[in-house]
């Protein structure tokens, strides 16, 4: 309760309902109440996210077929060499059977043609020309066969070895080769043929199987001295190519 009248301002008694001075009610006072302070709002500290980046593929570098070394061309230069020495030999074949049974059949038509005559004469008559030469022509065969089988063994070297050092045995065969060829073409120039046009063409044969054997020797040489043997392979085989198309023709003319 107010302790002053707030009409006359004279003291009250706590129990009194009026005032006793002026007789104003006492109305009491609801205590004040201190003003209330607006509440703050409460900042919650805020959580920094850690960013995430969104998910992206590794990359993945496209698929590259590994390039070939240089090892790998001599091995493809000697396989070619073998090829063109297996197709020389199949159509020097080919050409001498053909060659063959066409001599035969040339050879019966003259016997039916000269029916009179002796026989010393008819064997005169239907051997032909440069018939002393058929040595040196097998010789020649015989030659180009070693050559093939040389190459056929080179080609199997490399297939195991990068290079020919401390292996002298395939460069000695193909200087024995050379030697060979070198001898029976010396052996057909002393010679007095029946037939120079085939004694020429002969002559031709010998040189091409010693520049075939040559570029063999030199390949090999050329790499035992640290050098690439792909030079000497590529000369043996332009020779190669020369004399099948020469072995061909006198096959088709001689045989």
């Amino acid at each position: 309760m107010a302790n002053f009248c707030k009409k006359c301002g004279a003291p009250l008694n706590p129990t009194s309902k009026f005032c006793t001075k002026c007789g104003a009610q006492i109305v009491d006072t609801p205590p004040q109440q201190a003003p209330v302070q607006p509440q703050q709002p409460v900042q919650r500290p805020m959580v920094q996210q850690s960013y995430q980046q969104p998910y992206q593929q590794p990359y993945q570098r496209p698929y590259q077929a590994p390039a070939k070394s240089q090892s790998d061309n001599p091995m493809i230069i000697g396989l070619l060499v073998l090829v063109i020495l297996i197709l020389g030999v199949v159509v020097g074949y080919y050409m001498y059977t053909n060659a063959g049974d066409n001599g035969q059949a040339n050879y019966s038509k003259i016997e039916k043609q000269a029916p009179g005559s002796s026989g010393g004469a008819e064997k005169e008559q239907s051997a032909p020309a440069g018939a002393n030469l058929d040595d040196l022509v097998r010789e020649k065969d015989s030659i180009d066969t070693a050559i093939g089988e040389l190459a056929n063994r080179i080609n199997s070297h490399l297939s195991s070895h990068s290079s020919f050092r401390g292996y002298d045995g395939l460069k000695n065969d193909a200087k024995a080769i050379i030697d060979r060829a070198n001898s029976a073409k010396d052996r057909l120039n002393g010679m007095n043929a029946a037939d120079n046009a085939k004694k020429e063409a002969l002559m031709n044969l010998f040189s091409l199987e010693i520049d075939r054997a040559q570029g063999l020797y030199k390949g090999i040489v050329d790499n035992q001295n640290g050098g690439d043997y792909s030079l000497g392979f590529q000369q043996g085989t332009k020779a190669s190519y020369s004399f099948d198309a020469a072995n061909s023709s006198f096959n088709a003319n001689y045989k």
